[in-house]
């Protein structure tokens, strides 16, 4: 998930205690048209609900964590506008430079950037060659980061409530759910194809739908098998 920095700002503005759209046009000096555009964009990515020209945020621990950190110190809009979110999320522990593009998947160029935009405001630290974040100076920051890699590692708009999610990324996603879906069948759920026949007590999915090769389907079978920790997976 992306935040722009605009986006960041109209939410700064609701944690300031405005909710219309006119407030915030009118503070930010934008068009009514373009927060509303923004505001559509906030709805979908789970951080406010859009209703007759009011905004309501929603009441999810990390978007109240948020609020109250920009309420206190808009300046960390910068520190979390673009990759922000994804970046800082991976480095709540130290890990090099090296770890943190191979696990976020951000060019090695924008990573540099934005961490040594990050070390003026001593938003991380760096110590034996390792980036972390610095929790001393911002410990409700690193609570937002907690709780939202725990939304994100549980909820995507993708699929259908109640699913559980093994693997995603933007671009795809391997989940289980107990409701047929429109998608590729993967994991257990797909063994039968391959001659090996599973009674999967759900099913397991992946999107975007497309003709799986057997060695995704049993990578995506990994997944879940990491996830849920139960020997009859590994035995599968």
């Amino acid at each position: 998930m992306r935040l722009s920095k605009t986006e960041l700002k109209v939410l700064w503005q609701v944690a300031l205690g405005k909710r219309l759209v006119s407030e915030i046009a009118l503070a930010l000096n934008k068009d009514q048209s373009q927060v509303y555009r923004i505001l559509k964009s906030l709805e979908e990515n789970g951080f406010a609900a859009l209703e007759n020209g009011a905004i309501t945020p929603l009441e999810n621990t990390h978007v109240n964590i948020l609020l109250q950190e920009l309420s206190r110190r808009p300046n960390i809009i910068d520190n979390l506008s673009g990759c922000g979110l994804k970046l800082f999320a991976t480095i709540l522990g130290p890990k090099a430079l090296s770890q943190i593009i191979k696990e976020t998947g951000i060019k090695r160029s924008t990573v540099f950037y934005k961490l040594k935009e990050a070390a003026r405001n001593s938003f991380i630290n760096l110590s034996e060659k390792k980036y972390s974040f610095n929790e001393k100076i911002w410990p409700n920051v690193k609570e937002f980061f907690i709780e939202f890699k725990k939304y994100e590692e549980t909820t995507d708009k993708r699929i259908p409530p109640g699913a559980v999610i093994y693997y995603k990324t933007e671009k795809e996603i391997v989940f289980s759910t107990k409701v047929e879906c429109d998608a590729s069948l993967t994991g257990f759920s797909a063994y039968g194809q391959f001659g090996i026949t599973l009674l999967p007590v759900d099913y397991t999915y992946y999107l975007p739908k497309k003709l799986l090769t057997k060695q995704e389907v049993f990578l995506h079978s990994l997944f879940r098998a990491q996830k849920e920790g139960d020997a009859r997976d590994f035995t599968f």
